[in-house]
């Protein structure tokens, strides 16, 4: 699969990676996600040297940095470090200035993995960051599926940009997708999601349920056990976890509906430190209501992989045999579409934030929802331009015709974007609108209908 989308973390990347000052840049994100690509992607045209963190004790990390160092950075003299496995991370890391260019230039490190420094870690730091204090130019990327560097840490002052890697646009992997119409791929796209190490498996030229049979349905199918195996790999206790998970499958929720989801836990409280992980684990998001006043506590918990949404909503519990495929794919169609309403709104938050300059003239500067007494839009912010946007996305077409006077009050229920010249209201639609949909919104200067096509590009 060739690489795709990113532009904004190249970006951000790259821009970090030409500062002068020596720094430590944290990439973190669930596996699969696509980390690794990105990271090479954006060092291309630095001198870099990678190395990947074995699931190794200490004495064996630090002799695995030591031959890699020893391999030297592209087009230098490899260096003769001998074996140290057994010395201290101090020599270790002081090997690394032996091993770096010499003219000045910016030097890159990546340390792929990073998470399996695991005991080292602790011992790691401190000389890592005396390294960086003494040396110009060079950067170590920390690649990890979760921040590594906490505040008391000895890096903590070193860290210059921390980007989190989430699963990728629909706009994006559309060409990934199955399916012989956009609503087909919207569809699609709520099952297997966004994350690349997922995508892989997936066949464009078969249809959305032969991809299911196949991939998830059929026993030992490459992601019938996946998302249990990502809580496995990244967590001692998984029960809890996918208790959450599950609460949340149906769509975004908050603290109560969380709590209620996990039976053994008595106090609302104690769900605090499960919920802090998986967002640390880039596996949910935490969403505030774009009107929230600052510090407010009304929060709402979203997983941010329509994969991962699927899976815990469809897969977790279905106590189905391999020869019982039947009566599971029936289950299915009757529940998707449900599923995929729950992900719409997500695709066209997406693409109000990276795409509507082509349709709108401007992309937003701000997105995401607005949500309180007589008020649910599901996608709202302000454009580039100044215009202040409100919208609702329906799965079903039909839903629309209720659509726009629904707006009309709930815009009115709401001080956000209050005072502004223009109040745009947006209707999206998986689907061909009613025409009387089509016909309100062409009368009115501050309607906008935005089509399936528009949110696929045209494609």
């Amino acid at each position: 699969m060739d690489f795709l989308g990113r532009i904004r973390e190249l970006g951000i990347l790259r821009t970090s990676l030409d500062a002068r000052d020596s720094c430590v840049i944290e990439v973190v994100g669930p596996p699969g996600v696509g980390k690794t690509a990105l990271v090479r992607r954006a060092t291309r045209g630095f001198r870099t040297l990678h190395h990947r963190a074995p699931p190794l004790p200490d004495p064996v990390q630090r002799a695995a940095m030591l031959a890699t160092l020893s391999r030297g950075f592209p087009g230098e003299v490899p260096v003769q470090l001998g074996d140290q496995g057994d010395e201290s991370w101090e020599a270790t890391l002081d090997a690394l200035t032996h091993v770096l260019p010499r003219d000045g230039g910016t030097s890159v490190v990546v340390i792929d993995d990073a998470h399996r420094l695991g005991e080292a870690r602790a011992r790691f730091e401190a000389p890592l960051a005396a390294t960086l204090a003494n040396v110009a130019g060079l950067h170590v990327v920390l690649v990890a599926p979760e921040p590594l560097v906490d505040a008391n840490s000895p890096l903590a002052g070193r860290v210059t940009r921390r980007l989190q890697v989430e699963p990728l646009d629909f706009r994006v992997v559309l060409p990934l997708l199955p399916g012989s119409d956009v609503r087909e791929r919207l569809r699609a796209y709520s099952v297997f999601g966004g994350t690349p190490g997922n995508l892989r498996h997936v066949d464009p030229s078969a249809d959305l349920f032969a991809n299911l049979r196949r991939l998830i349905l059929d026993e030992g199918g490459p992601l019938s056990d996946a998302g249990i195996a990502l809580l496995e790999r990244s967590v001692q206790t998984p029960s809890r976890y996918a208790a959450i998970l599950q609460a949340l499958s149906a769509g975004e929720g908050d603290w109560g509906r969380i709590h209620a989801g996990v039976a053994d836990l008595s106090a609302s409280g104690q769900v605090a430190p499960y919920l802090r992980r998986l967002v640390d684990l880039g596996i949910i998001e935490i969403r505030r209501s774009l009107d929230a006043r600052p510090g407010t506590r009304a929060r709402r918990y979203r997983i941010l992989d329509p994969f991962h949404a699927f899976w815990f909503r469809h897969v977790l519990l279905r106590g189905y045999t391999a020869d019982d495929n039947t009566g599971r794919e029936e289950d299915l169609r009757a529940t998707l579409e449900a599923h995929a309403a729950s992900v719409f709104p997500v695709v066209c938050r997406q693409f109000m934030a990276s795409e509507a300059i082509g349709r709108l003239g401007y992309n937003a500067r701000e997105c995401g929802s607005l949500w309180g007494p007589d008020v649910e839009i599901e996608v709202a912010g302000i454009l580039g331009s100044g215009v202040a946007f409100y919208g609702h996305a329906p799965w079903d077409p039909a839903e629309l015709g209720a659509a726009l006077g629904r707006l009309d009050a709930e815009v009115g229920n709401t001080r956000y974007g209050f005072g502004r010249e223009t109040r745009l209201r947006v209707l999206f639609t998986s689907g061909p609108p009613p025409l009387a949909i089509e016909r309100d919104a062409a009368r009115r200067y501050d309607a906008e209908l935005i089509t399936a096509e528009d949110l696929a590009g045209g494609a």
